[in-house]
């Protein structure tokens, strides 16, 4: 952790020294951000999405995140995956040629069932490094739970990144679940318009708040 902790600290520095840091009006909110930059980190194993060609894939969530809001500004892709489920180097190089980059990470005693997520906060913080603010932060994990990665996002939060979670995190409002994205992707590539048993079985565990701001 202690590579983590210094990655946060050298962004966060990055970050104060090149921008204004004034809290901007209401900076959470269920809508996305027209301008800025989009910002998907996708955890597979909490969120698996059907098999399919990754340009669909790639496609499909853009155009979803578009009808959502998304007009302008880059959209960048992370999938994360355990490195056991590794693919052929013809289909990564695929996920790569689509626009998306997917990260099989290895299962690390010592990050104690967070490694996922520990390869996820760091690549939030370089993405971070190079958006503005008012750019969106999608987040599909279900195991954002340590103090060190709640710090991270309440700090983006607070700076005026609009944090969308797929399930709530303690001190980080939480308006709509980024879950509609998945359930979005599934139902765009299932050839029968319907759901995998894993998106199903999946469902039932995430948290969504109907509420708006």
């Amino acid at each position: 952790m202690s590579s983590l902790a210094a990655e946060t600290m050298a962004a966060d520095e990055n970050m104060s020294s090149g921008r204004n840091m004034s809290h901007v009006d209401n900076p959470y909110g269920a809508e996305i951000y027209a301008k800025g930059n989009t910002g998907v980190f996708w955890d597979l194993v909490d969120f698996p999405i059907p098999e399919c060609d990754p340009y669909l894939i790639s496609k499909n969530i853009k155009s979803t995140l578009e009808d959502k809001g998304c007009h302008n500004g880059p959209v960048s892709i992370q999938l994360y995956q355990d490195e056991k489920n590794l693919l052929p180097k013809e289909l990564i190089d695929k996920y790569e040629a689509a626009g998306i980059s997917i990260n099989f990470v290895p299962d690390i005693p010592e990050a104690n069932g967070y490694a996922r997520d520990h390869k996820m906060l760091v690549d939030i913080l370089r993405w971070a490094v190079d958006s503005p603010i008012e750019s969106n932060l999608i987040v599909l994990s279900k195991n954002l739970k340590e103090s060190l990665t709640v710090s991270v996002l309440r700090a983006l939060h607070g700076r005026g990144y609009n944090v969308v979670l797929a399930v709530p995190t303690e001190h980080i409002p939480f308006t709509e679940s980024s879950a509609w994205l998945w359930d979005s992707l599934c139902a765009s590539l299932s050839s029968d318009g319907g759901r995998s048993s894993q998106h199903v079985d999946n469902k039932a565990d995430t948290v969504a708040v109907a509420d708006s701001v």
